[in-house]
């Protein structure tokens, strides 16, 4: 459930470039630490003892770690990954590929080359749940940005809160391995 509020919340956080300016940052490698809190979860059913004797091991230790991460939603976690920034992917704005989307309003709060503030409202299509998303972006210096991210979410009746907050710093000119960001 924690990874589709998550993807719910990237694909809301698709903008238009015309009304985003880009941020002032250096092209190339970045990698970016974010850590995430997610409050009101609703409760993972349990699984009948006679269900997962039945299961195969690795099946079973799979299902049994995941089970225990859910035991504890609110608990913060955090996550380090690597992106390539081109002069296109800065110019483009943030955002998934077209087919993720839901139906979103997007507000441009304010934008700068050294700062980004967003709202979105959107509804999930196929009757998904409906999600509010705040954004702040900051450029501290063309080598490192930070921000946040707080998306509310209705799920099952309660109101799932996510806050994301990332800092992201420059590596590299050359991605090496690491390819642009597609919104195909």
């Amino acid at each position: 459930m924690r990874t589709l509020i998550l993807a719910g919340t990237l694909a809301a956080i698709s903008v238009a470039a015309a009304d985003l300016k880009p941020l002032d940052a250096k092209l190339g490698l970045w990698e970016t630490t974010t850590t995430t809190e997610v409050d009101g979860m609703p409760a993972m059913p349990q699984i009948p003892k006679e269900t997962l004797d039945k299961m195969p091991p690795a099946q079973r230790a799979q299902l049994e770690a995941m089970m225990k991460n859910r035991a504890s939603p609110a608990a913060p976690r955090t996550t380090t990954s690597k992106s390539c920034t081109t002069k296109e992917s800065l110019n483009r704005g943030f955002g998934m590929p077209e087919n993720m989307k839901g139906e979103c309003k997007n507000d441009v709060i304010s934008s700068s080359s050294s700062n980004a503030q967003m709202h979105m409202q959107c509804t999930a299509t196929k009757g998904g749940p409906t999600s509010t998303i705040d954004m702040n972006i900051t450029r501290i210096d063309s080598e490192h940005i930070k921000g946040n991210v707080v998306s509310k979410t209705d799920v099952q009746g309660k109101t799932v809160t996510m806050k994301m907050n990332f800092a992201s710093k420059w590596l590299a000119s050359d991605c090496g391995d690491v390819k642009p960001y597609s919104r195909r």
